[in-house]
């Protein structure tokens, strides 16, 4: 399995604390682009699927992302987070965004601004979260094919 990351988890937290936490970390650690979220919220064995990826474990997501956008280089902008179920059963938090970025690739190719709805699954023992999915209004072709457009090659 993934190594535990060594915070301790921030068990029982309302959805509404949990939501608010994930919007800090989306607003301000635009943690999509830059793997800067808050461990203690996310189970260790969570699960990160996109169009392009699925990746099991919070440590492997982190480190994936890492490699991936340059953060001063890439935005995360128009983020709303809300509930859309709680109760008895799991608790569903859904986020939604409008991003765009340069990649650490040599070529720094430019993603083109792109709107990404993510779901969230809350484990009712729990609370926190063990599964996250986004799913985004451009093609995995298209997302794929702007990683092969050369960006601005120079440096600030």
């Amino acid at each position: 399995g993934a190594p535990a990351d060594p915070a301790p988890k921030s068990i029982g937290l309302a959805p509404a604390d949990l939501a608010a936490a994930l919007a800090r970390d989306l607003s301000e650690g635009r943690y999509i682009l830059t793997g800067n979220l808050t461990s203690s919220l996310f189970a260790d064995d969570c699960r990160f699927v996109d169009p392009n990826n699925a990746v099991d474990g919070l440590s492997r997501y982190r480190q994936a992302l890492g490699f991936l956008f340059e953060p001063t280089r890439s935005q995360l902008d128009n983020v709303h987070v809300r509930v859309v179920a709680a109760g008895s059963g799991r608790a569903t938090i859904e986020a939604t965004y409008v991003a765009s970025g340069e990649l650490k690739l040599p070529w720094r190719p430019k993603i083109s601004p792109w709107s990404g709805k993510i779901s969230y699954n809350v484990s009712p023992v729990t609370g926190l979260v063990v599964a996250q999915t986004d799913v985004w209004n451009i093609t995995r072709f298209d997302a794929i094919r702007q990683t092969f457009t050369p960006g601005s090659t120079s440096r600030r």
